[in-house]
């Protein structure tokens, strides 16, 4: 197994893979994990079998775990070869110019449950390949190469190409893998001088730099923090009142572990140059932006859907509230569970009142009767790994049902419905229980989970929000508003604009979102107080949504918001090796009136990614904007000769033809790209409102109806489909859509005029 020798090691290693590395100021604050070893033997030892010790390896016979005995797969229409030479690891594939070429593997990626490998590609880059290895046993269908992106159509030239920036090491896995990391991207040559500490997550990781602390110990004289920038938190105690069966904090309630896992364990953009603070002392919220409960990242009852690494998670659950930590569950060296099946969960819920068949009605040795199998059902990523969900869920079929999520139940009995598990939740709880509430464990009295607002409509919904707002996380407020304002008022939107003053910033940046509902002069004046919000990610978020207005404001209020403007820009170039920060940036330049600027930044964005599709669809409409139409159709029709089956690409390409006002020609794309796999529901609306204009309503109904059963429940869908069933006069797809349509709009007169007209022709 391998471990680093001595910090000289690793800083002359990261010098021969990077460009113009100078580490000085690493080599004086860290020291190296095994620095740590002679003092912290039994931590040090738990460590080596943890996650975080073989987050990244040099290659050996030890760390390697894929088969490199000259073994060639092909995925893609592309052959890659796995050998070693000289005791060294090989991969031989195709390159980004489409030629074959031969990379050294730098290091192991990962060890459990799947292994990728870091390969070096010159000027800096180091990419994680996306062939990787299945590193579970056999017998569970391991043991064998396999693609991480097998549904997809990749050449050299597809931005899920191996080389290309989705798999680029530097800029979106380096961090969280390394200790002491330091990116030093090179915008002028698009080039990394990356280096870092020690290659792996090790001890200073999460204790920090730890010089000082040897130092300290060398001498035998520690000050009161023992060389570290903070005192060494202990993990928060819990304990049974008389009478109460859940655990309440007793002690040692503090943020410092959830600080120390959240950096890395969360979906967040960096807004701070964590090279010069401290990590352990600054607050999560100045040195990140958290993603809110958006819809590409979770389902609408907060449930993971997309990649978002926990902390966004359990910041939702009754656990996070109660002051509950990482430490409490997990070993912190070992990253394991402290004990075994519900031994974790009845630390805190007591063994005769939860985990009985009283409680989880099933059998003791059955799988339902695991806590966590009901609480925090697994979702699967890179097709080989499951993670469980953190927010603690309460199986609930009405609101999966209403919202189409995921039910624990369905997990294991795959052969029922929605339908079936409902009938045993109220067979359970009774037909009067209300599904979903929580129990409080200081009253007899039950609390409604939010995930209820789902089973309610407009006004109920308001009411509900703000009988939740006072009692519940940042993170579920926020899902709230966004919930309460799908079909805004002028009372949800005073609602949001009521949290604008809350003490939890991740609830004050969601009521932020709300201002974009209002005329910029009106919203400025709410928007205006939060350019100067103590918390840094309120700031940052408060001027992301100013920049669009800049145009539309006085001139005279521009010198009050140009510190606003140059923090914005510093932190967008914390991520300058992103395209997506440099799309940002050219968007504040045209904002600004910019022009020359923000052509330079569409075009290091092109240099970054040439071929993603937000990219180039970005920078055609740059051209657009400039009076250009054949620039922006070059850039379109590339997009659509790469990425004919992405929506947003067909989508855009069809716009550009309504534009030129060839509507038959603009009908087919957009019909197209409603169809496609990773299409939106406004898509299908804009594809339905093409057809009828030209004069082609029953494809319109038709295209509708089936947009709606894909995506149910969606107001402009169901609206529109009203619209041109009414205007067809066909009265089956009219009786669809008014079925949701009472539900989600009752108070709209145009859909009570047409419940009258249906109800009086039948």
């Amino acid at each position: 197994m391998y471990l680093i020798k001595n910090v000289f090691f690793v800083l002359v290693i990261s010098c021969i893979f990077t460009a113009n590395c100078t580490a000085e100021s690493i080599a004086q604050e860290y020291i190296g994990s095994n620095a740590c070893e002679s003092c912290h033997q039994e931590e040090h030892q738990q460590w080596q079998s943890s996650d975080h010790h073989n987050a990244m390896q040099t290659p050996n016979s030890t760390s390697v775990l894929g088969d490199f005995s000259n073994k060639t797969v092909e995925f893609h229409n592309i052959k890659t070869r796995f050998f070693t030479k000289d005791d060294s690891y090989f991969v031989e594939t195709t390159n980004k110019q489409g030629e074959r070429q031969t990379f050294p593997v730098i290091y192991t990626f990962g060890f459990d449950p799947l292994q990728q490998y870091i390969l070096d590609t010159g000027n800096g880059h180091m990419q994680a390949f996306n062939i990787a290895w299945d590193a579970r046993p056999k017998e569970s269908g391991g043991q064998h190469w396999y693609h991480l992106q097998p549904d997809e159509s990749i050449n050299n030239e597809h931005p899920f190409f191996w080389q290309r920036h989705f798999q680029n090491w530097n800029s979106r896995c380096a961090e969280c893998h390394t200790t002491g990391f330091e990116k030093n991207y090179q915008i002028e040559t698009n080039s990394f001088a990356t280096q870092f500490a020690e290659a792996t997550v090790g001890c200073e990781s999460c204790h920090g730099p730890a010089a000082k602390h040897q130092s300290q110990a060398e001498n035998g004289k520690f000050d009161s923090n023992k060389g570290f920038s903070s005192a060494l938190a202990h993990p928060p105690v819990f304990g049974f009142a008389k009478n109460d069966p859940i655990a309440n904090l007793i002690s040692g309630g503090n943020q410092q572990f959830m600080q120390q896992c959240a950096d890395c364990h969360s979906r967040r953009l960096p807004i701070e140059d964590k090279t010069q603070v401290d990590k352990n002392t600054s607050d999560y919220h100045n040195l990140n932006s958290l993603s809110l409960i958006s819809p590409d990242l979770y389902f609408d009852d907060g449930q993971i859907l997309d990649e978002v690494f926990v902390v966004g998670s359990f910041l939702q659950s009754k656990m996070a509230e109660a002051g509950v930590t990482c430490s409490n569950c997990h070993n912190p060296h070992t990253g394991k569970l402290k004990f075994s099946g519900n031994q974790t969960c009845t630390q805190c819920h007591s063994v005769n009142t939860y985990d009985t068949p009283e409680h989880h009605h099933h059998k003791s040795d059955e799988q339902g009767a695991q806590c966590v199998n009901c609480h925090m059902p697994e979702r699967t990523y890179m097709q080989v790994d499951d993670r469980r969900d953190h927010s603690f869920v309460l199986p609930n079929a009405e609101v999966s049902a209403r919202i189409n999520s995921p039910n624990a139940c369905l997990s294991c009995h795959q052969q029922q419905d929605l339908t079936w598990v409902d009938k045993q939740l109220k067979s359970w709880l009774g037909n009067d229980s209300e599904l979903g509430a929580v129990k409080n464990s200081k009253t007899s009295p039950t609390a409604p989970h939010w995930t209820q607002i789902h089973l309610l409509s407009g006004q109920q919904q308001i009411k509900f929000a703000q009988q939740q707002l006072p009692n519940t996380s940042g993170l579920v407020g926020g899902k709230l508003l966004q919930i309460i304002n799908q079909q805004p008022s002028q009372e949800s939107v005073n609602v949001a604009l009521q949290q604008l003053n809350s003490d939890d910033p991740l609830l004050r940046r969601a009521a932020l979102d709300v201002l974009r509902l209002l005329p910029p002069n009106q919203a400025y004046q709410y928007l205006s107080p939060l350019l100067q919000d103590p918390v840094k990610s309120v700031r940052f978020h408060a001027t992301s949504i100013l920049t669009p207005w800049l145009s539309q404001l006085p001139k005279s209020m521009l010198p009050e918001l140009a510190e606003a403007l140059d923090e914005y820009k510093s932190v967008l170039m914390l991520t300058a090796d992103f395209p997506t920060s440099q799309l940002t940036l050219a968007q504040l330049s045209l904002a600004q009136g910019d022009t020359v600027v923000a052509q330079k930044h569409f075009e290091q964005a092109q240099t970054i990614a040439p071929n993603m599709p937000s990219v180039t669809l970005a920078f055609a409409d740059y051209w657009r904007i400039m009076g250009e139409p054949q620039k922006e159709l070059a850039l379109l029709q590339r997009a659509v000769e790469i990425h004919s089956d992405f929506a947003d690409v067909l989508h855009q390409y069809g716009l550009y033809w309504v534009r030129n006002k060839d509507y038959n020609k603009a009908t087919n794309w957009l019909v197209k790209a409603s169809e496609l796999g990773d299409a939106q529901p406004y898509y299908a609306y804009v594809a339905a409102t093409a057809l009828d204009s030209i004069q082609r309503t029953n494809d319109a109904v038709n295209l509708l109806l089936q947009a709606n059963k894909r995506w149910p429940k969606q107001t402009n869908l169901l609206y529109s489909l009203a619209l041109y069933s009414d205007k067809s006069n066909n009265q089956n797809a009219m009786k669809t859509a008014l079925a949701e349509l009472r539900w989600l709009m009752p108070d709209n007169p145009q859909v009570q005029q047409w419940v009258l007209k249906s109800n009086l022709a039948h």
